[in-house]
């Protein structure tokens, strides 16, 4: 073992040198032969070979240095083997700079490392740099940072702080280190920086939170399921992009829509890979559900009325949000998707619908009210928010009744439930609907926390 290393080693060496450079061309020889000598010494005295114990533990490390000093006393002389060479052709940090990553670092630098080689690249330039990100991530390490790994393809502020260690790093080195960033970044599957896609802002945040969630989950050896989660978010950021340039409709404004809504983000996606030439894995299932609504591969199916009105409520709530109002998008998602589930539990039972009695008589509402227990003790709690379904349904019935649009919303400024004026609010002071308190009049319902929001504290009866 000890010959094959040595001589792959030399010829790998020889082959860097010109025909003319006959002194470098001995030099390379002689530390060949001399480190055939000492392998012939270990063998004679019945010890292990280098091979064996070059890159291995401290112990046998340690072992190797003992018999390199025996054997230096027998010749009585000391014969230049060049250990750290061989460990580094063997692909080992070279001991003389050694460096303490983060584990989740070592591992991903390692791997590239590996990959690297494995094509073929420069083995000088591929050792180069992993020796830097081990030094850059051993750094961070010492002063207390986070990782590469744990931010190279994170949030804008993860990669902005990364970028600043980064700085910070080579400042104290004096010297302009490299460590390939980017190519690490891609190695993990993320899109190169050099090649970013500009995705709407609301898809961008939601993405980046959806992806900070899942690799959260991953152990620092997941490095498989990391890259296929970096890759899932790249494929988002770049249908956000062909949306935008486009001039559709973002992600995070259809994926819990309507029906129309999501049916044209369905078409959006479909020309979309039609754009492409091939199929593109986004995942639109699994980031709606992150939102809080039901995975449509279970959706449920409330009766056509109840479907309606539930829908026609989340257009209404959501057209309320800006683009960076990431979780209260989801609080209404989860909210809506409760409705559609009690909805379908009542089509399944035989019961009549939500919208066929919310506002009915006494015992019909007394009913709805009878029907919602039992379907507590059958399903579990599910917050359905009556009041906010009532509310909005009497406006609908009395714009109806006076000629409007039917729909709130319907093109105008959102208003109603957020105390703002519009074309509804002279119902207010005709028609029985509930009023917001006033001490929060001119708030918005969705700027209240969840648990104000989806109970119905800030709603008079």
């Amino acid at each position: 073992d000890d010959a094959l290393i040595i001589d792959a080693l030399a010829n790998e060496e020889r082959s860097k040198l010109r025909p003319v450079s006959t002194s470098k061309r001995n030099v390379v020889w002689n530390m060949a032969s001399n480190q055939r000598r000492f392998s012939d010494w270990l063998q004679r005295e019945g010890r292990e070979s280098i091979a064996s114990r070059l890159t291995g533990s401290d112990q046998q490390q340690q072992s190797l240095k003992d018999d390199y000093s025996n054997f230096t006393n027998a010749e009585g002389k000391r014969i230049s083997v060049s250990f750290d060479r061989l460990r580094q052709y063997l692909g080992a940090e070279s001991q003389l700079k050694q460096h303490d990553p983060h584990p989740d670092d070592a591992l991903i630098i390692d791997a590239l490392a590996n990959e690297e080689r494995s094509k073929l690249r420069p083995a000088a330039t591929s050792r180069k740099n992993a020796s830097n990100q081990r030094k850059f991530s051993a750094w961070l390490k010492r002063e207390g940072r986070e990782s590469i790994v744990s931010r190279l393809t994170g949030t804008d502020e993860q990669q902005r702080s990364l970028q600043e260690d980064f700085r910070a790093f080579t400042k104290e080195e004096g010297k302009k280190v490299v460590v390939s960033l980017d190519r690490l970044r891609q190695y993990l599957g993320a899109e190169s920086q050099l090649k970013q896609h500009n995705p709407y802002p609301d898809d961008a945040l939601m993405i980046d939170s959806f992806t900070k969630e899942e690799l959260s989950k991953l152990g620092s050896d997941s490095s498989s399921k990391r890259k296929s989660v970096l890759n899932l978010a790249s494929n988002k950021r770049r249908f956000s992009d062909w949306l935008r340039k486009k001039g559709r409709g973002s992600i995070a404004s259809r994926l819990t829509g309507s029906d129309q809504q999501q049916r044209s983000l369905k078409d959006d996606l479909r020309a979309f890979t039609k754009a492409e030439g091939k199929r593109i894995n986004v995942s639109l299932d699994r980031l709606r559900q992150y939102l809080g609504a039901e995975s449509q591969l279970k959706q449920h199916n409330p009766y056509p009325d109840d479907a309606l009105m539930i829908d026609s409520f989340a257009n209404e709530e959501l057209s309320k949000l800006g683009s960076d109002s990431t979780s209260q998008r989801i609080v209404v998602s989860k909210l809506v998707s409760n409705q559609r589930k009690f909805g379908d539990w009542l089509q399944t039972r035989g019961r009549e619908s939500i919208a066929s009695r919310l506002n009915g008589s006494d015992q019909q509402q007394w009913s709805l009210k009878k029907d919602y227990q039992d379907f507590t003790e059958d399903m579990g709690k599910h917050t359905i928010s009556f009041k906010r379904l009532r509310q909005y349904q009497q406006v609908v019935e009395a714009n109806a009744a006076s000629g409007l649009s039917p729909e709130p919303a319907s093109g105008r400024e959102p208003a109603g439930l957020d105390g703002r004026s519009d074309s509804r609010a002279e119902f207010r002071s005709t028609s029985p609907l509930q009023q917001v308190d006033p001490s929060i009049e001119g708030r918005s319902g969705l700027s209240l926390d969840h648990i104000e929001w989806l109970g119905d504290q800030h709603i008079q009866t």
